[in-house]
């Protein structure tokens, strides 16, 4: 299988793992830099055709350029960008580490980008993923313009996830698996923060030390990613 093909179907599967947790609906998108190359591997816009990430396959992928534009449109050439594409293009000319975009309405932790409400690595596994509060972008448009995009990238720097404070998420990761479970484990930081919260109890954070010998510890994440394909009902992880 090529790279190409092969980032198509994990696509393809991030969708269907972030629909299957609630994550996203028929809004939100995965993307993938197809490596040593200025190709993007991305879901198409919502459409008439294009619906709910759940039912979308590896066939129905689109391929866009750095600048967004389409360079292949899926069956027919019909297919369109995301409106936000530039949430990924401009991410990735900024992070050259970056192999994985995802950025989602997820419901915890866009109510805690809101809030400004700190999202703390206060539960074991989710903590290996994030061991510091996100940054927030202070901007609830859409990301339909290359500046735009640069200036998330910018808010989002180096690190994991950024805020779309009114709007959302977004979490990169080398690869498409770990983008993907990082946006999991966030919600599920999220959620803790929000309980927290409402209870006027302050959370034990866990210590740089103790999250450290964590990673050590728990499993990598391609067991996370199996589990939640098979949430997905895909038979088979890639």
């Amino acid at each position: 299988m090529t790279a190409e093909r092969e980032l198509r179907q994990l696509v393809a599967r991030a969708g269907q793992v972030l629909a299957a947790l609630g994550l996203v609906d028929y809004l939100g998108h995965a993307s993938a830099r197809v490596p040593g190359t200025d190709r993007v591997v991305v879901k198409p816009k919502h459409s008439p055709t294009v619906r709910s990430t759940a039912g979308l396959g590896p066939e129905r992928m689109i391929i866009v350029d750095l600048d967004g534009r389409l360079l292949e449109g899926g069956p027919g050439g019909t297919d369109r960008p995301p409106a936000e594409v530039f949430i990924h293009t401009e991410i990735y000319r900024a992070r050259p580490d970056v192999g994985c975009v995802v950025h989602t309405h997820q419901r915890s932790a866009t109510l805690a980008g809101v809030l400004g409400l700190p999202i703390e690595p206060v539960l074991h596994v989710p903590a290996t993923f994030l061991d510091r509060t996100p940054p927030t972008w202070p901007n609830p448009v859409l990301v339909d313009t290359p500046e735009l995009g640069r200036a998330l990238a910018g808010a989002l720097g180096g690190e994991r996830f950024c805020h779309l404070q009114g709007h959302g998420i977004v979490s990169v990761g080398e690869g498409v698996r770990e983008a993907t479970v990082g946006a999991a484990m966030l919600e599920q930081l999220a959620e803790a923060a929000l309980t927290a919260a409402s209870t006027g109890t302050r959370p034990r954070v866990i210590s740089p030390h103790e999250i450290a010998t964590l990673r050590g510890q728990v499993a990598g994440v391609e067991g996370r990613w199996a589990y939640f394909c098979q949430l997905a009902g895909i038979e088979e992880a890639a």
